[in-house]
């Protein structure tokens, strides 16, 4: 057996806010200082000119819903059909129920479920935890979601956070087929570096620092990024993960047809391109309309690039995702065309 993408699904939240709509909310932006409007610094910095916000009752459950049904769609099965939901995020809809409990309920179907608290790496650890438990366990047929609603935990008067987090989530049916030939995930890599873990951080509401009105009022319920950290974190880490998929998948890079990083920015994926021989024209990439949408990057570009036929049968896929815990997670994907997995279930 091969475990197999059959569908792929991905949902932006139906609010696009341009740059120029973010001097509504923003703050500290001084663009005499910074030599440039807020849409130029955010364009050159970043890679992005639009993003989606999900409405203020809309959850990442809600999105995370939504993504599935179009994955289930895509593979031409029912809810009833999955036996496994495995799904990462950051900013889950409550401390508990978890997302994935409303994903389920909403589905109304009976697949056991587990979430991971990742954010960035999130949506290729949902993947490592999908494929070892059908390895090792026997499911059939999972759901692999990852999604967040940075909107919720970004400061809207801060330019840098705002001008480059947004709302998505994004989500691949993965399943088991008896076909021949070698497609699928070949092997996977995976780091992580608690001790720089802060690098990344909400500071407020968890156990350590509960909620409290003196701790909202100072802001410590917001994301915090030390962005200088966090790009020599990523760019090193990047060109990490492509050779170290490459090779436990015994290819070289040269034989890498698409990576499909995560959306740290535009610069970052640029910058991490030069570290380790990709060419930018193999680079699938949707930042410019999404924004960094953390763990639910990888699986929306994929998704968007599966439905526009950019992938050939046989085609080497580099999936790698990095960011908040610190950890990374890598993966080649040698891609096998979704229709032709279908016709082959059992």
């Amino acid at each position: 057996m091969t475990r197999l993408i059959t569908g792929t699904g991905s949902y932006l939240p139906q609010k696009e806010v341009s740059n120029d709509e973010l001097l509504r909310y923003v703050k500290n932006f001084d663009a005499e200082r910074a030599g440039a409007s807020l849409d130029e610094w955010i364009r050159s910095h970043y890679g992005v000119a639009t993003r989606h916000w999900a409405r203020e009752d809309e959850s990442t459950g809600d999105m995370a819903t939504a993504a599935a049904r179009r994955a289930l769609d895509d593979a031409g099965l029912k809810p009833k059909d999955i036996d496994l939901i495995v799904m990462a995020t950051a900013t889950s809809d409550h401390l508990a129920p978890h997302s994935v409990s409303a994903v389920q309920a909403a589905l109304e179907c009976d697949a056991v479920f587990h979430q991971i608290q990742a954010a960035c790496p999130g949506f290729l650890e949902a993947l490592m935890v999908a494929d070892s438990l059908m390895a090792n366990i026997g499911y059939r047929r999972a759901l692999v979601l990852a999604g967040d609603k940075m909107t919720h935990i970004c400061d809207k008067r801060d330019f840098r956070m705002i001008g480059l987090f947004a709302d998505a989530a994004g989500g691949v049916v993965l399943e088991d087929v008896p076909l021949e030939g070698d497609f699928g995930m070949q092997g996977f890599y995976a780091g992580s570096c608690g001790a720089k873990g802060y690098v990344l951080r909400v500071p407020a509401g968890g156990s350590r620092r509960p909620i409290s009105a003196e701790r909202l009022a100072a802001g410590e319920h917001f994301l915090i990024s030390e962005f200088k950290e966090v790009y020599t974190f990523a760019v090193e880490t990047t060109a990490r993960c492509v050779n170290e998929a490459c090779k436990r998948a015994g290819i070289s890079v040269d034989a890498v047809d698409w990576l499909i990083p995560h959306h740290a920015s535009k610069n970052i994926i640029v910058d991490s391109l030069a570290q380790c021989g990709v060419p930018q024209d193999k680079v699938v990439m949707s930042i410019e309309h999404t924004g960094n949408t953390s763990s639910g990057s990888v699986p929306t570009a994929l998704d968007e690039a599966a439905r526009a036929g950019r992938f050939s049968p046989g085609d080497n896929l580099v999936l790698l995702a990095l960011g908040a815990g610190l950890g990374w997670g890598s993966t080649v994907y040698r891609w096998c065309d979704p229709a032709v997995a279908r016709a082959a279930r059992r």
